[in-house]
């Protein structure tokens, strides 16, 4: 059995342009759908309502409907997706079609995951059952621009990685996929 993942991350910018690549979003979104027949998971690692020009205006809500559009089946959250705040992602987040993990920061106030993220995420693709996590790296929090170090608990990546694996093996999860977004090439994963 073959699965087809189709994974982006850091598509905050959709204007079209006068040269090649032309398009924007609407030309990525038609070429993720023409691996449709394929049945892919399409995966998004975050950084999709900021940084850009229209963001400083829109606060990054002009991407919600290109996200849905692009069918993502999970996602988890990035550095700059908290750029104008918690409460404003938190609000994008409930607009998407999609969940949006974020499995090792939890928000010291609430007790649950970051921005109110899912830990981790199940589905089924070809008749196989998935489970998805989406894991950050500690540096990370050091770029949030809206949050302080010391308003969440963050698990090391690799630890909570493996337990969340074994949790989901647990629920007959037959693959795992971990969506990352990190700040360095993490070459020892």
């Amino acid at each position: 059995m073959s699965v087809t993942i189709l994974h982006f991350n850091d598509c905050y910018n959709v204007e079209s342009q006068s040269s090649e690549p032309v398009g924007g979003a609407a030309r990525f979104c038609t070429a993720l759908k023409s691996f449709n027949d394929l049945e892919p998971l399409i995966l998004f690692s975050g950084d999709i309502f900021a940084p850009s020009i229209m963001s400083t205006f829109t606060k990054g809500e002009q991407m919600i409907p290109v996200l849905n559009s692009c069918g993502v089946h999970c996602a988890v959250f990035g550095n700059h997706d908290f750029d104008f705040g918690v409460d404003i992602l938190t609000d994008f987040a409930v607009q998407t079609t999609f969940p949006w993990l974020i499995s090792n920061v939890i928000d010291n106030e609430t007790g649950k995951p970051l921005a109110n993220g899912h830990i981790t995420y199940t589905l089924e693709n070809k008749g196989k059952k998935f489970g998805i996590i989406g894991l950050v790296e500690e540096e990370w929090l050091a770029t949030l621009a809206t949050i302080e170090a010391d308003e969440v608990t963050y698990f090391d990546f690799v630890e909570e990685g493996r337990k969340l694996a074994l949790q989901l093996k647990e629920q007959v999860c037959e693959l795992f996929y971990a969506v990352f977004n990190f700040m360095h090439q993490m070459s020892y994963l």
